[in-house]
């Protein structure tokens, strides 16, 4: 379990003391499928930082709301982008609808070409999966806020988890509905005052959305 507490940061990266300005992006699009729109949640951060690890815990729990249900395409039979693949889009373009977890990825980690790259890691409290929000077709909810808390997680090594022009793809959800929810992030910051950072974003619909600390 992880316990922590919130603190207000700054976006002054000049500060001896300040925390980098990471913004959570949400971003609609229309999907493939008719009557879905695709929302894509990014992470906005500086070069030469990272993305670890999305997490909750019964102390600070990540959730998602998507009333109408989200789509989970049946072509991909994980959890994660691990099992996207662009070469099967054109034969069921409905795919690239699909709700998925990822930390940088659109595919699986050898597919996407990029050198260095790795799937994520999933974790969960066996007596309260969340994996079912990126599997089963029609969920409405994500909720990881359990003592055992769950997460999802690339090692520091990870190419995928450091930005391109300034983004890193947290992940992608599908429904005909509105979208909205609290993200967990721990990031690997490029500062000399932290090792890790811990930061927690409230969102509903689409823009870019200011974060806290928690530690």
């Amino acid at each position: 379990m992880l316990c922590v507490s919130a603190t207000a940061w700054s976006q002054d990266a000049a500060s001896p003391d300040s925390v980098p300005a990471y913004l959570l992006e949400v971003v609609k699009m229309e999907a493939t499928k008719r009557g879905l729109s695709r929302y894509e949640i990014h992470l906005q951060m500086p070069e030469g930082h990272r993305v670890s690890a999305l997490f909750g815990t019964a102390t600070y729990p990540m959730t998602l709301h998507a009333p109408k249900g989200v789509f989970n395409s049946p072509y991909n039979g994980s959890w994660s982008a691990t099992g996207m693949n662009a070469k099967f889009f054109d034969a069921m373009p409905t795919m690239q609808d699909d709700t998925y977890a990822t930390i940088g990825l659109r595919t699986g980690a050898r597919a996407s070409g990029i050198q260095g790259a790795a799937d994520p890691t999933m974790v969960q409290d066996p007596g309260n999966p969340w994996d079912d929000f990126f599997t089963q077709d029609g969920e409405t909810t994500l909720a990881i806020d359990t003592h055992t808390g769950g997460s999802w997680f690339v090692l520091r090594s990870a190419t995928n988890g450091a930005p391109v022009d300034g983004h890193v793809l947290l992940l992608q959800v599908s429904t005909p509905g509105k979208l909205s929810g609290v993200i967990n992030v721990q990031v690997f910051p490029l500062v000399p005052e932290y090792s890790q950072l811990r930061m927690r974003f409230e969102f509903d619909g689409e823009g870019l959305f200011q974060g806290a600390i928690i530690d």
